[in-house]
């Protein structure tokens, strides 16, 4: 079902991310289930600590973020 909620900063419902980086010269990829808007011209992105993609997003100062469709989500299942 479909719902018209109007101009929204936001992200409903919250989708699936796809992080992308560089870590030691490799792809690297991180599925992120929690995502945010917080304007219009920027993102911000808040990982927890651990996770090896942060190491590559500090070296490079680069990350690609991609929404997962429902198509994609058939070739990960």
């Amino acid at each position: 079902m479909q719902k018209n909620i109007g101009s929204k900063l936001a992200l409903y419902p919250m989708p699936l991310l796809v992080i992308g980086t560089m870590v030691d010269g490799k792809v690297n990829w991180l599925l992120a289930g929690h995502s945010g808007i917080i304007g219009h011209d920027r993102v911000m992105v808040s990982l927890v600590k651990a996770h090896y993609t942060n190491k590559g997003i500090k070296e490079t100062k680069k990350l690609s973020i991609n929404l997962v469709s429902e198509e994609m989500l058939l070739i990960i299942l």
